[in-house]
């Protein structure tokens, strides 16, 4: 990277970091020793669980300030889906124009086509509000994601989680979710032929989601452990 990149890059970091501060009226605050909330990423098989233990913790949460990352995707929605809480639904040429314009930290492809994009500008508006729990998909989108939050701003304290159940549990929840036949194939037979109880690559926690309540009290353990005692208001 040569002067002029660096520069660049700099200059970008430092304005994104006025854009998220600014909510803070009559304050300026040093990038340098400014204390960032948590990120936490969660990973797993489609089907895995993510979402019911990110609910879960989220309703039974009253001890941290914490947001939901929503991601933006080129599938349809599913049955019980609605937009903006669970996903920004848009057409792949929409996709596209945002990709081109760099709208995006990260961004990837899945086995069935469907795309899902991960906006800077909403990851700067959560994280000013509290801490974030965002949904990483598979495990082969770890290092692009770690890439891509640390390029909005180096200094995010980032936690992954791998969370699984049986893969006999996983298939029976992908068919009773519905949607295009042909979609929900192509998930089942993926799920015959990539499910291991656990990941290759080094999360810093695993969660077992068998039992959803267990599920759900494991997040909350590990949420504590990294967060500590509550900040006092």
């Amino acid at each position: 990277m040569d002067e002029k990149e660096k520069h660049l890059q700099r200059g970008r970091r430092d304005y994104l970091f006025k854009l998220m501060t600014s909510s803070y009226a009559e304050q300026e605050f040093d990038f340098s020793t400014y204390q960032f909330n948590h990120v936490f990423i969660v990973f797993g098989y489609t089907g895995s669980g993510k979402d019911a233990v990110i609910d879960g913790f989220l309703q039974q949460n009253r001890t941290y300030p914490f947001s939901r990352f929503v991601r933006t995707l080129t599938r349809p929605k599913r049955p019980g889906e609605n937009e903006v809480l669970s996903g920004y639904f848009v057409e792949k040429d929409l996709f596209e124009h945002l990709k081109e314009r760099e709208r995006f930290f990260y961004h990837y492809e899945k086995y069935d086509g469907d795309e899902f994009g991960y906006d800077s500008v909403h990851l700067i508006f959560l994280i000013s509000k509290g801490n974030v729990i965002m949904i990483g998909g598979g495990e082969q989108n770890l290092p692009g994601l770690m890439r891509g939050v640390k390029s909005v701003f180096d200094n995010i304290p980032i936690t992954t989680v791998f969370i699984n159940r049986p893969k006999e549990d996983i298939i029976t929840g992908i068919q009773k979710r519905g949607g295009d036949p042909a979609q929900v194939e192509k998930r089942i037979q993926f799920i015959e032929n990539e499910w291991k109880d656990r990941p290759l690559a080094h999360f810093d926690y695993f969660i077992w989601a068998e039992n959803l309540p267990e599920g759900i009290d494991a997040f909350r353990q590990m949420a504590e452990e990294k967060l500590g005692p509550p900040k006092a208001t």
